[in-house]
């Protein structure tokens, strides 16, 4: 092997949280491992302050995986001394009993709650008419806190390094990784860098099918007397209130995030990776804004800030999430993904020390590619 090569034995690219998730685990299991990532650890498709956690998916191997999940953050909480996921829970409008069959197969608490306890599981929403579905298992991640603890236990494993390609070099030996620091030779490479997944994962034959968009996410501030109360998460596929949304409080801040559900609420990239000419968030979170208006009198309907966020999907839409293997290279994408970071980071680092895709992540993955 040329002497200009550095030799690895795991390289995990990618430091969100998945990223970091897979290292942790391979660290833990005593493997040699090193992640790079050109930007700040975090601050890619798992920046922010929020993220939902919720069991409830139409996929039911994916509520496994949530299952799984919820225990992986558990262990987290009891290393860090601290919480990461909070006790607020989830309240859903717009489901049914044909909706939670995930939830009923792998045991998740669940309820419906009458119209007129609405007030009693989410303060500050509007009356609703029909039953709404209680998680009371779900809650708020602390995104930072989560990333942040993850680095911590990661330590300098992490290289601050711009990937230029992965590649199956001519003498067959490994996988070659072409950074802006150094070239190295990995026994096994994990790609998990969100929208970079296709371009990197591309050069060792896979195809990810996955595309980037733009979506905003605005604040909104508590009203009196609401400030100090533990607002659920929110998932309104109703559509009673002219929008269909998601939402999470942001930690004990007092402020709520809500974004659109449905397929006009993106706005995707052109193939040259720039929005198309005119494009822009306003007419999103005006949309946004008018849906607390109406739905939402606990919530001052003026926006404090706004983040805009890409977001990566799959054919199937919401919620997918696919892995790829090829020998010595695994690759993994979807969207809606930190909540099952904990058990995705286990699985990833399972294929990285055996060099095969786990059952279970073949199977969760099945649905991913056919269009939703």
């Amino acid at each position: 092997m040329a002497e200009h090569r550095r030799e690895l034995d795991v390289a995990v690219i990618g430091a969100g949280v998945l990223g970091l998730a897979t290292t942790d685990a391979l660290v833990r299991r005593g493997v040699s491992v090193t992640c790079f990532d050109g930007r700040t650890p975090g601050h890619g498709l798992s920046g922010g302050l929020t993220r939902t956690f919720r069991h409830r998916h139409d996929n039911e191997r994916l509520v496994a995986l949530a299952v799984e999940g919820r225990a992986g953050f558990g262990r987290w909480e009891e290393r860090l001394g601290r919480k990461l996921i909070g006790s607020e829970g989830a309240v859903y409008a717009g489901m049914g009993p044909a909706d939670v069959a995930g939830m009923v197969r792998h045991g998740v608490e669940h309820r419906f709650a009458d119209p007129g306890e609405g007030g009693e599981v989410f303060p500050a929403l509007a009356t609703v008419d029909g039953p709404l579905l209680v998680d009371p298992g779900a809650g708020a991640i602390r995104a930072k806190r989560t990333i942040d603890a993850l680095v911590s236990w990661v330590g300098d494993r992490i290289v601050n390094a711009d990937i230029h390609s992965v590649t199956v070099p001519q003498d067959g030996h490994g996988v070659e990784i072409q950074t802006t620091e150094a070239i190295y030779r990995a026994r096994h490479v994990v790609i998990c860098a969100g929208t970079a997944v296709p371009k990197l994962a591309a050069g060792v034959g896979l195809e990810v099918p996955l595309e980037s968009a733009l979506h905003a996410r605005p604040h909104y501030r508590v009203r009196e007397p609401f400030r100090g109360k533990a607002l659920p998460c929110w998932v309104d596929r109703s559509g009673a209130f002219g929008e269909t949304v998601y939402g999470s409080p942001i930690g004990n801040l007092d402020t709520y995030v809500l974004g659109l559900i449905g397929l006009d609420v993106d706005i995707p990239f052109g193939p040259n990776g720039a929005l198309a000419p005119g494009s822009g968030m306003e007419d999103h979170v005006r949309r946004v804004t008018e849906y607390v208006r109406r739905a939402m009198p606990g919530l001052e309907p003026t926006p404090v800030g706004i983040r805009v966020c890409v977001m990566t999907k799959l054919p199937a839409g919401s919620d997918a999430v696919h892995a790829w293997h090829t020998d010595g290279v695994t690759a993994v994408a979807g969207h809606n993904l930190f909540k099952m970071a904990p058990v995705l980071g286990e699985l990833l680092a399972d294929a990285a020390i055996k060099n095969q895709l786990p059952e279970i992540l073949e199977r969760a993955g099945e649905h991913a590619l056919r269009p939703a």
